[in-house]
């Protein structure tokens, strides 16, 4: 058995990727950006017995100072997004236990607090596995394109409601280009205006350099599609990625110059031609707030029936000095330990005031 911590530039973590299926969050590219934006350091547990791999793309972060007195602690967790833990034969389940054992236990020797794991909802895991271990909790469901079909039948799954606002906007004189990189600053301001209309929380909005790392790290991968109003201004625009034949829709944001419109409408349905055309796998739109099935997930499901279970995985490795820092938080915040899917309780934010931070109970 070997087993280790790789750092973005270890090549062993590329030749991981070259074997197994994975998406974009598993690129030690993408781990950097979301080190870089979501703090700690980023690295990959990589276990290897014979033929038999696991992989886990991690974020190694203190625990915040403000509720321990404890000195230096740190838990791990996954980068946003759906990086979970790859198998190199997720159907060996003696080997893949074997392996998920091998892992808690170096976490635990490294001295880590928690383990936060987002799960993939599309490709293949031993969830049963997880769940013999620690907690396995399904937020809900995500909605994915199956690009391997026909374009008649993806064209079918489209809602009434979709397809007349589809017809709408071609008439109206709006189009779809793809990868016109002279919008990204136009998209980039529009993304950010959408979130604070929608209430998120600033995590949401990703000031600094972010969306110029996504642009320089993950070059081919990355995809920007804008949705041109007649008179030339950027409707709505998108963020999509895609690696190994599975495209995710990032990141969008739209105008509410016009009335009755929805030029997102037009560029799902872009996009889904274009990764048909591609001979992609999926194209998966991801789903509501927090996994709820929400208007946002109505909005996703107007393209596809294709419904997949999100699931995350929470560890608590030291349990002893988990229960303190939770009393810590619980005596720094004047909250109650209440029972809401938050995950490490200790890094809930103190105020969680508005409905997208209610709605989403990821950590």
């Amino acid at each position: 058995m070997t087993e280790d911590f790789l750092h973005p530039e270890d090549q062993r973590w590329s030749d991981v990727l070259r074997h197994v299926r994975h998406d974009v969050y598993h690129l030690p590219s993408y781990t950097s950006i979301a080190s870089s934006y979501e703090g700690g350091q980023p690295v990959a547990f990589y276990a290897r017995d014979g033929n038999d791999i696991l992989l886990v793309p991690l974020l190694l972060r203190q625990v915040p100072h403000n509720i321990t007195s404890l000195g230096e602690l740190w838990d791990a967790s996954s980068p946003y997004g759906y990086p979970s833990p790859l198998f190199s034969r997720p159907d060996r389940m003696e080997a893949c236990r074997n392996l998920i054992a091998v892992l808690v236990q170096a976490l635990r020797d490294k001295g880590l607090i928690t383990l936060f794991l987002r799960m993939h909802p599309l490709l293949n895991q031993p969830l049963g596995d997880w769940s013999q271990v620690g907690d396995l909790v399904q937020h809900g469901w995500t909605v994915s394109i199956d690009l391997q079909r026909p374009l008649e039948a993806l064209i079918s799954e489209t809602s009434n409601n979709h397809r007349r606002g589809i017809r709408k906007l071609s008439k109206a004189g709006f189009s779809a280009v793809l990868d016109n990189w002279d919008d990204y600053p136009t998209f980039i301001s529009l993304y950010r205006q959408t979130m604070k209309r929608v209430g998120a929380r600033p995590f949401y909005l990703f000031e600094g350099t972010y969306f110029d790392q996504l642009r320089e790290l993950l070059g081919s991968h990355l995809h920007l599609c804008s949705v041109i109003a007649p008179t030339g201004e950027l409707a709505a625009g998108g963020l999509f990625t895609e690696v190994d034949g599975l495209m995710e829709y990032h990141l969008g944001g739209s105008r509410t110059d016009f009335p009755g419109l929805a030029p997102s409408k037009m560029m799902f349905d872009f996009m889904r031609r274009w990764g048909h055309a591609q001979r992609f796998l999926s194209l998966h739109l991801g789903g509501g707030l927090g996994g709820c099935k929400d208007s946002l997930f109505d909005f996703k499901a107007g393209f596809s029936s294709r419904y997949s279970p999100f699931h995350t995985f929470r560890l608590v490795l030291d349990h002893s000095v988990y229960a303190t820092l939770c009393d810590a938080w619980t005596k720094a915040t004047g909250q109650e330990k209440a029972n809401d899917n938050f995950f490490p309780l200790y890094k809930k934010p103190e105020k969680p005031n508005n409905y997208f931070m209610k709605h989403h109970p990821l950590h």
